[in-house]
């Protein structure tokens, strides 16, 4: 009676069969009657100073039925994440190629099209920041307001200085992470309606709830008045957590009435979506002779772009993670961000921690290669357990499964990696890299809630509803497994309405690896309510307390007898005969603290998810090309909820990591973004995956859905890492800035 009926099996996904039959609607296929389609005018400078957009000649167009500029928005003309610092339509100030200046609806997307070129827009153009140097230069030029500074932080735990007197050995480095696109198949897409008084807008997105409150503010609407559902969704990667689409087809729709669609280009998607944060990491760590980490202190440099984006979000979980899954007693980190003429930057898988990985976990090498030890030692030593205090002075209670990953991990490195040179060409070098994570699960010391509702109905079946966004990782699945489970009933019976503001509670954005902890929980606690229920009219049928009952197999049973049973419909039977209606409300928030404002000291996450990969690479010491042979992958996730998602989840993860630390080389010249497609920024696709070997580390979470954590950034994180540690191993030479493309490794290799 012990044994799970469906948690921690490989149940079908949800949207499986819709997906792979080509069933399943994206916002690109959605269509009305009457539809009309909408092109963006983008500003080609990006500096300068709006001063008139003529759209006469545009308006005259056969075909074209308005053209909006900022004069046209009723509400509040800005938007952002975090700070509202970001136009919808520009007004005043052009900070970056491809913002937007106009929104054209005409009939046919090719007469929106041939109306932008009808725009005449008249501008001052202004100097380009385009460096850190230059946007902290004394008397630069300001990008917002009187400072292109956009976080100034400090992290503080114990005495730094104090602690390096007493360090026998001390490694320094800078290291360097260019920017990263997210390149999810799907480019941005969105269909708007207006029905009943109500604007309706389906879109490619990652947080509906959110989107709803932009639109609205946009449009000065109470936010009943604005509907947003998630269209299907094909990736995001924290690509689609900013408003892209959203507010101009809701802004179209509002003045004409009539249904608007708006899908980009993916050179336009490329140009303007968010992208992985540049990061300048100064790195100073010591040790005893024994190899335990006294001290540790970092300066970071950022480069947020035009606008904020998730910065502030990315700044403060970087420093939080900058020490590794590793118990340092004294660190110091300052940390500077600022606005740029570049790409905007935001949410990528990860969140600052890819970036700060490279160097935590190269510094432990180098501090192990310095003591003469084994970087597997150095990590045991210092590996954070149960009791450990993290880098903002929060005592781990439990789930801690880092040595557990290192442990296997080297099983099964030594079980199928063998890094023989002896049979190699004499260019070939062959090398293999440990790359150590943490990652807290949910937002940095912020309240981070999710809800969501169910009913039960009189055939044994449940609807569930949910506002976390599935973007393809398999949320709506586990949230039906978590229910299944939680209530007995057959998965197969159980079906959930997700990320749709008119019909289900507000979610919290599918980012930060939250939704199977939080919403989860969330779902679990509302399954628990409508258990209740059924257990108050069991307990009558079998005439035994409720305590003792278990819902399991459709059918309700005595602890004690298992022959004392009844069928779950039988009770439902029951509740209908009294009129009693089996429903379900559930709300999680995880027990967080904010941190203090100077020391940076706190609780910032209720739990963490731990990873350990050993990675072998082949290098070709001729051509610069770095081929990644096998990776062994174990993550401690809590508890696999889908055991075969979970493995899906790492495997992707780390076709990402590879092309993080190797492949892909986004390109921006003067402010301006030179790789626009999939012709000129190369991706890993399947058939460049090499071994990978899963391994599911279960350090249960007392606080998680049946001990559940998360694992979709996790799984990214410690690949590059691991790489440029194989990488070293393999030929002797270090890199620290990636990624390690042709050209930089022939470069240093032949130096």
């Amino acid at each position: 009676m012990s044994d799970f009926n469906v948690i921690g099996k490989n149940v079908e996904k949800k949207d499986g069969i819709p997906k792979v039959t080509g069933k399943a609607l994206f916002a690109r296929d959605i269509s009305f009657e009457g539809m009309l389609y909408a092109k963006i005018l983008r500003s080609k400078v990006a500096h300068a100073i709006l001063k008139n957009i003529d759209t006469s000649k545009a308006e005259k167009l056969p075909g074209v039925v308005c053209v909006l500029t900022s004069k046209d928005i009723p509400g509040k003309n800005r938007v952002g994440i975090i700070i509202k610092d970001e136009p919808v339509l520009v007004e005043d100030k052009i900070r970056r190629f491809g913002d937007a200046l106009a929104v054209v609806a005409a009939e046919t997307e090719e007469i929106a099209e041939e109306a932008l070129d009808l725009i005449e827009v008249d501008y001052q153009e202004l100097p380009v920041i385009t460096t850190i140097d230059e946007a902290l230069k004394e008397g630069s030029l300001k990008i917002h307001g009187d400072t292109n500074i956009l976080e100034n932080k400090s992290l503080i735990k114990g005495d730094v200085d104090e602690a390096f007197k007493k360090c026998d050995v001390i490694v320094e480095k800078t290291y360097k992470t260019n920017y990263f696109a997210h390149m999810f198949i799907e480019p941005e897409a969105g269909v708007a309606k207006y029905e009943n008084g109500i604007l309706t807008i389906w879109a490619s997105t990652q947080n509906p709830h959110f989107d709803r409150g932009e639109v609205a503010r946009m449009l000065g609407l109470s936010q009943s008045k604005v509907r947003v559902v998630q269209a299907v969704t094909g990736g995001g990667f924290g690509g689609k957590l900013d408003i892209s689409t959203q507010c101009f087809v809701g802004l179209v729709t509002y003045h004409i009435k009539r249904p608007v669609k708006l899908v980009y280009t993916r050179e336009e998607s490329m140009e303007v979506s968010s992208k992985r944060h540049p990061h300048v990491m100064k790195y100073k760590t010591g040790a005893d002779k024994n190899g335990k980490i006294l001290a540790m202190e970092a300066e970071f440099l950022q480069d947020s772009g035009a606008y904020a984006s998730y910065g502030p979000a990315v700044v403060t979980r970087g420093m939080v993670h900058a020490t590794g899954p590793y118990e340092i007693p004294n660190i110091r980190i300052k940390t500077t961000m600022v606005y740029t003429n570049n790409p905007m930057a935001g949410a990528f898988r990860g969140f600052g921690v890819p970036q700060v990985s490279i160097a935590h976990e190269q510094q432990m090498d180098l501090l192990a290669e310095k003591l003469n030890m084994s970087p597997y030692d150095i990590r045991i030593k210092n590996a954070l357990r149960v009791g450990s205090y993290t880098s903002t002075m929060q005592k781990l209670e439990g789930s801690v499964g880092i040595v557990e990953t290192l442990e296997k991990a080297k099983e099964k490195a030594e079980e199928v990696i063998f890094n023989n040179n002896k049979d190699l060409e004499c260019i070939k070098k062959r090398g293999v890299g440990i790359g150590c994570m943490w990652y807290g699960i949910g937002n940095t010391g912020l309240p981070n809630p999710a809800s969501a509702f169910l009913e039960v109905h009189k055939d044994c079946s449940v609807t569930v509803l949910a506002g976390c966004a599935d973007i393809g990782q398999g949320s709506n699945t586990v949230m039906c497994q978590i229910v299944s489970e939680t209530l007995g009933l057959d998965y197969e019976d159980v079906n959930i309405v997700s990320a749709d503001t008119g019909s289900t509670p507000d979610g919290g954005a599918t980012s930060a690896s939250r939704q199977t902890y939080i919403s989860g929980n969330a779902c679990k606690k509302a399954a628990e309510m409508a258990k209740e229920t059924l257990l108050k009219i069991a307990e009558e049928l079998l005439n035994v307390d409720k305590s003792e009952i278990i819902l399991k197999n459709k059918k309700a049973y005595s602890n004690k007898d298992e022959n004392n049973s009844i069928t779950i419909q039988k009770i439902l039977n029951n509740c209908a005969a009294k009129g009693i209606m089996v429903l379900g409300c559930g709300y999680f928030n995880p027990d967080t603290t904010s941190l203090d404002a100077e020391t940076m000291q706190g609780i910032p996450f209720a739990t963490y998810a731990f990873a350990t990969h050993f990675i072998e690479v082949e290098v070709n010491t001729y051509t610069g090309e770095i081929k990644v042979l096998k990776i062994v992958a174990a993550h401690d996730v809590g508890k696999a909820i889908n055991r075969r998602m979970v493995e899906g989840q790492i495997e992707g993860g780390c076709l990402m990591g590879m092309g993080l630390g190797i492949l892909e080389d986004l390109k921006v010249e003067n402010a301006k973004m030179k790789t626009l497609n999939f012709s000129n920024y190369l991706i890993y696709t399947a058939k460049d995956t090499p071994e990978i070997y899963p391994i599911i580390v279960e350090s249960e979470e007392k606080t998680g859905p049946f001990g559940a954590k998360g694992v979709g950034e996790p799984a990214l994180i410690p690949v590059a890492p691991a790489i440029l540690n194989a990488v070293y191993n393999a030929t002797g030479v270090r890199f620290t800035e990636v990624p390690l493309t042709l050209e930089k490794v022939v470069e240093k290799l032949n130096y």
